[in-house]
């Protein structure tokens, strides 16, 4: 098997866990939160799920122990998007439409609050559920737990860095950018998959510091590069505002620039950021972060990151480093 035949098991697992939830729901409000939680799980692209897999053949075991924590990793990334939604505002996920535009008063928000918390504990519940011994479960719900721990951390600073003044982003550390990088990327879609289904497989311990070091690597390359396609790849569509800029989000590619611009680019840049653009203010700005070479940059951080994971796998006595080395490309040579 390789990774779409993951993806389609894990898909049929979540589909399964979700519709016996349906049929045991007590009554018909709760019914409904199952429904959601199971029409908002479909179109993900099980990039957790799929490295909790390889996470279990990197120690050389290959079955379908993984299925449980797959599934509930996943869930817990659908109820993790539905609260994000909320927070964004946003109308569309995976090209349906949110809770809240479905039920565009607050009664929506209450709704997508209660499905989002009952993926999370029924992430937990299936972990609990799940045929691991005691002693690979406790561990696996302790790295668990400090995965959504440092998620969550990772998102607090995303969401209020931006609400923050521009002279606090003027002064701001490099460093808090790549806090929100590790702790709600490199933890959340590399590390704590990784680490979840080697754990699972009974992975000697002093392996797991190889398993994170490789995973923040490819947590900063691929959030980087997911920057990149925010500001690029949404231009190429009508000048649409990206998301990042509107909302006024802290990247690596907003921080080289303001660092390296003049006076007047850096009067530019903060006039435009942080705003609904017309597709001419977007063209000037993304055309600044060109030319100050923040565009350049980010894609050579992007390079370094997978080379230097590529590399620690290499030189990694793992087994089956094939299926990490090949998603790593494939993340971070993506085009959407």
């Amino acid at each position: 098997m390789g990774l779409e035949e993951w993806k389609n098991q894990i898909d049929k697992n979540i589909d399964d866990v979700l519709e016996k939830e349906i049929n045991n729901a007590l009554n018909d409000d709760i019914k409904y939160s199952f429904n959601e939680l199971k029409r908002l799980s479909k179109g993900g692209k099980r990039v957790r799920g799929i490295l909790i897999k390889i996470g279990q053949l990197l120690n050389g075991l290959n079955d379908d122990s993984y299925l449980p924590l797959a599934t509930a990793f996943e869930i817990f990334q659908t109820s993790v998007l539905i609260h994000d939604d909320i927070i964004d505002e946003a109308d569309t996920r995976r090209s349906m439409p949110t809770i809240t535009a479905l039920n565009p008063d607050h009664n929506g928000v209450s709704k997508a609050i209660c499905v989002g918390d009952l993926g999370f504990f029924l992430s937990y519940k299936l972990i609990n559920e799940s045929s691991f011994d005691n002693d690979i479960k406790s561990k696996i719900i302790k790295y668990y737990t400090d995965t959504l721990y440092n998620t969550v951390i990772g998102e607090i600073i995303d969401v209020l860095l931006p609400i923050k003044d521009f002279k606090y982003h003027l002064e701001m550390d490099e460093q808090e950018i790549y806090d929100i990088y590790i702790n709600k990327t490199s933890w959340y879609t590399f590390i704590g998959p990784l680490l979840l289904g080697a754990i699972s497989s009974n992975i000697e311990e002093d392996k797991l510091k190889s398993i994170i070091d490789i995973g923040l690597n490819l947590g900063i390359a691929f959030q980087i590069k997911d920057d990149l396609l925010g500001l690029y790849s949404t231009n190429d569509n009508m000048g649409k505002t990206s998301t990042d800029v509107k909302e006024n989000k802290q990247t690596i590619i907003y921080k080289y620039a303001i660092d390296h611009a003049n006076p007047e680019e850096k009067e530019v840049i903060n006039r435009l950021y942080g705003k609904e653009l017309n597709e001419e203010d977007t063209k000037t700005l993304l055309d600044l972060f060109v030319s100050l070479n923040a565009k350049d940059n980010a894609e050579r951080l992007v390079k370094e990151h997978t080379d230097k994971a590529i590399d620690l796998i290499n030189k990694s006595d793992f087994k089956n480093k094939e299926y990490l080395i090949d998603l790593a490309n494939k993340l971070v040579t993506r085009n959407k």
